[in-house]
């Protein structure tokens, strides 16, 4: 995806090691992926893929400390309908 951004912006990107994410053995499952530019490009293919990450949402939102409490008291409650359930079963 960011070879296809850079190429957008008329700068020629190769990617490396895309193909052995596949692999098994003693390869570590992520991080093989590169994206390589000329190193004449290099300054510039910076700036364009930190604007693109700048213009990306977070990765996980926070939040609000009342929804996260109402989660974990649902989430409790849940497992323990769910375990009287199964010991009613059981027996």
């Amino acid at each position: 995806m960011l070879a296809d951004l850079l190429e957008q912006v008329g700068i020629m990107a190769q990617v490396q090691g895309d193909m052995l994410q596949g692999a098994v053995g003693e390869l570590p499952a992520a991080g093989l992926a590169s994206v390589w530019v000329a190193e004449s490009d290099e300054s510039r293919a910076r700036e364009v893929i930190a604007d693109f990450e700048a213009s990306q949402p977070a990765d996980s939102p926070q939040r609000r400390p009342e929804m996260q409490r109402s989660f974990t008291r649902g989430l409790l409650l849940g497992m323990v309908i769910g375990a009287v359930v199964m010991l009613v079963l059981l027996r």
